[in-house]
């Protein structure tokens, strides 16, 4: 099975910590973030979808097996996406996304499950919050199934999407060709909207993104 994994953003609210490196190889616990996923997503293809100073992300993966596809113009989460899979010709089968500035506690196997029961177009891993007011939220169902997005959450705990991801090809059937296209903002909602089946997996562990300096900083706690 193929991973993907989203690392071509701009890190704008994080670069003037790290001007001259791509969010993804920033240094958490003395090694590079990048890494560490990759290490997490032992047995899988990993295919990064690269961007913003993407010569040094290639520079770092070469001769390691993992591949990396990069966009000229920023495409968004699901417009990178649907670039990869044709840039690599990836086939017609279940993948996994994830963020490649996010530290993500998961279980691959868990989370496909949960995806393969539904028939799920796509099931997020979400993430239990002490406080999900600066967060659009997750609503997840009894069933497993996602009941609906919040733009806006009230004061308290709440779910989240975590940015790690089951899909099915058939989920991107509608992201447009070249144009800038969000997984969350975009094409989850008008799934749900369609009466399309997502997953909401609920995810045991925490998660930490690493796009803010207080993320970057409890990352570092983390796994120091």
């Amino acid at each position: 099975m193929t991973a993907f994994v989203l690392a071509g953003g701009l890190g704008t609210r994080i670069a003037g910590l790290f001007p001259d490196l791509p969010k993804s190889m920033i240094p958490i616990a003395g090694r590079p973030f990048i890494d560490r996923l990759i290490e997490r997503l032992h047995g899988f293809e990993i295919v990064l979808c690269a961007g913003h100073q993407a010569s040094a992300l290639v520079d770092h993966v070469k001769g390691s097996g993992v591949r990396v596809v990069v966009e000229e113009t920023p495409l968004g989460t699901a417009g990178a996406l649907a670039f990869a899979r044709r840039a690599v010709e990836h086939e017609d089968e279940t993948f996994l996304a994830l963020n490649g500035d996010t530290f993500a506690e998961f279980e691959p196997d868990a989370l496909l499950a949960l995806h393969r029961s539904l028939d799920a177009d796509a099931t997020l891993a979400c993430y239990e919050v002490p406080e999900a007011a600066a967060r659009g939220t997750v609503e997840p169902g009894d069933d497993g199934r996602l009941a609906r997005f919040r733009e806006k959450a009230t004061r308290g705990p709440g779910w989240v999407s975590g940015g790690v991801y089951a899909l099915e090809p058939r989920a991107l059937a509608s992201v447009p060709v070249g144009r800038a296209t969000s997984l969350e903002v975009d094409v989850f909602p008008a799934l749900l909207a369609a009466g399309r089946t997502l997953g909401a997996w609920r995810a045991p562990g925490g998660f930490w993104d690493m796009g803010t300096p207080e993320g970057l900083r409890a990352a570092e706690e983390r796994l120091s």
